[in-house]
Parts: structure tokens; C-alpha cells; sequence
């Protein structure tokens, strides 16, 4: 509702009806996760890291939509969407199961930075924000973290 009201009150907000349908996808998606998190996910460090890992993909998607997580964009951002589609996808395929999401969060961990190399490559004289990108890479360990320790839990 406060792009809406925004958009009443200055000409510097001005979202689409596809923007608004973008943002009610996400803030579904995310509020799904949460809620199958809730009621499915072991209590403790499996809840946790459904948690962590939804609302890190939830603000990727944002982030990059809204500006762009690294220059333009239409720019190498294109690589944030495709690695959290790619490991929405294999999540589904493995049934969220924890042993496979620690390596599939550690993957997108790893993943930050690698856009960040590239875009140092495919566009010269940019800056990337590491810090930036280390926030990223610190919210995905610790999700990969939660579902280690719920694979060692287990184990025991």
C-alpha cells in the first residue's frame, strides 16, 4: 500500500500494475515459506534456516528489481534471478529435504561473490559493493549453517 499512497503524494513513485503484481508474488512467496516453515520444518535450526533462506531470496528478488543489485539493471542482475530460480528448483526437486539445502544455500553463498567477479569482467570500470554482497553471502551461511546443524541433530 505505500507505493500506492506514494504515488498520490509525489511523481518520484511511479509502479505499474506488473509492479504491483511482482511485489504481491514476492511478498506471497515469502509469507508461503514462512508459514510451510512453521508448520512443516522441525523446530529449531530447520525452522530457522527455511526462515533465513525465504527472506534472503525474498529481498534478492527485491533488491534487484527495484535497482539492481550490482549496476543496471539489466546487467549482470540477471545472474542473482537465475541462481535463486536455479535453487528454488532444485529444493523442489530434492523436497526441501536439509542435508540438500545446506549445499544448495552454501551454492548461493558462493554465488554472491561469483557475480561479483564477473561483473568486474563483463563491466569494466564498475565498482561492485562487496559489503553488499558479503551481507548476501553471511544470510545464505547462515541458513546453510541452520540446516547443517539439523542434519548433525539428526545424526545423533
Amino acid at each position: 500500500m505505500l507505493p500506492a499512497l506514494a504515488m498520490q503524494m509525489t511523481g518520484e513513485v511511479n509502479w505499474t500494475a506488473g509492479d504491483f503484481v511482482f511485489a504481491t508474488i514476492l511478498l506471497g512467496s515469502v509469507g508461503t515459506v514462512v508459514e510451510l516453515a512453521a508448520r512443516f520444518a522441525r523446530p529449531g535450526a530447520p525452522h530457522i534456516g527455511y526462515i533465513i533462506a525465504g527472506f534472503t531470496a525474498f529481498f534478492t528478488f527485491w533488491l534487484n528489481a527495484a535497482v539492481g543489485i550490482i549496476g543496471e539493471e539489466d546487467s549482470v542482475n540477471i545472474f542473482f534471478f537465475l541462481m535463486v530460480a536455479g535453487a528454488i528448483l532444485s529444493a523442489m526437486i530434492v523436497r526441501f529435504r536439509p542435508g540438500a539445502m545446506r549445499w544448495i544455500a552454501m551454492l548461493l553463498a558462493i554465488g554472491q561473490y561469483a557475480v561479483g567477479i564477473a561483473a568486474l569482467r563483463m563491466m569494466p570500470g564498475h565498482s561492485v559493493e562487496w559489503g553488499f554482497l558479503t551481507v548476501f553471502v553471511l544470510l545464505w551461511l547462515t541458513a546453510a549453517w541452520c540446516f547443517n546443524r539439523a542434519v548433525i541433530n539428526r545424526a545423533s
